[in-house]
């Protein structure tokens, strides 16, 4: 096995199975995880189990013993991706590639829960030939279950993009959601680790989503791929890449 990430909780590596001849990737807890973190490490695989979408990623098998599960290989993170594309990457394809998380995270919404720790290691890329690409949304270890006590209980807030508009994870919902939304569709559209600045139209919807009035931002993911899906194939004017 080769190990391809690495976290606060858990590694990840990869293998090709023997008998199929297919790479997946392995999920594996570390040792000095405390009770509570290997609550969330199981409980993220069994809300997994439950998804079927073709953004959110698939994972097969949990293994008791070792604190362990095997899921779908992806070759890369959508930094990674975008990084060593970025010269090259109409924005046809962008809007692609930000249409496809959208949808993953609109339809995780629909199940009443919330990801909360979106962020650019967080979505998975997996290519094809021709250079298609699947977006696929992983690392649901934070994800709250508007439904669940267990996820209101914890106040301490996680999480890589962080709204600070948000005071206690507890409070988390749908309009702090957003504003990590935003950060990831800024970079999809410009290779930039930075809020968009420009005035064209997908800089209004990252600014939309960032807004330091909540009331101001989209108040659905729903609401925000309708303005997504009206973009143009080339917008007039752009960021300049990275």
């Amino acid at each position: 096995m080769q190990l391809i990430g690495e976290g606060s909780y858990a590694k990840v590596f990869s293998f090709t199975d023997a008998d199929y001849g297919i790479k997946f990737a392995l999920k594996r807890a570390n040792k000095d995880l405390g009770e509570r973190d290997l609550f969330r490490f199981r409980k993220e695989f069994e809300i997994l189990k439950e998804l079927s979408f073709p953004y959110i990623v698939q994972v097969f098998q949990f293994d008791e013993n070792r604190n362990e599960y095997k899921m779908e290989f992806c070759e890369s993170t959508l930094r990674n991706y975008i990084k060593r594309r970025n010269n090259q990457l109409p924005f046809s394809s962008r809007k692609r590639i930000a249409l496809q998380f959208l949808y993953g995270i609109n339809y995780i919404h629909s199940k009443d829960l919330l990801h909360r720790d979106v962020s650019l290691q967080n979505v998975l890329v997996k290519t094809f030939d021709g250079n298609a690409v699947l977006v696929k949304l992983s690392d649901f270890g934070l994800v709250k279950d508007r439904n669940s006590e267990y996820t209101r209980t914890r106040t301490e807030t996680r999480g890589t993009i962080l709204d600070p508009l948000l005071l206690s994870f507890k409070e988390y919902d749908v309009c702090n959601e957003i504003y990590a939304i935003g950060w990831v569709l800024s970079y999809i559209f410009t290779g930039r680790e930075a809020l968009m600045s420009q005035t064209n139209a997908p800089s209004r919807i990252v600014r939309k989503c960032t807004a330091h009035d909540v009331a101001e931002r989209y108040q659905s993911v729903r609401e925000l791929i309708g303005d997504v899906e009206k973009l143009e194939a080339t917008p007039t004017t752009t960021d300049a890449p990275a």
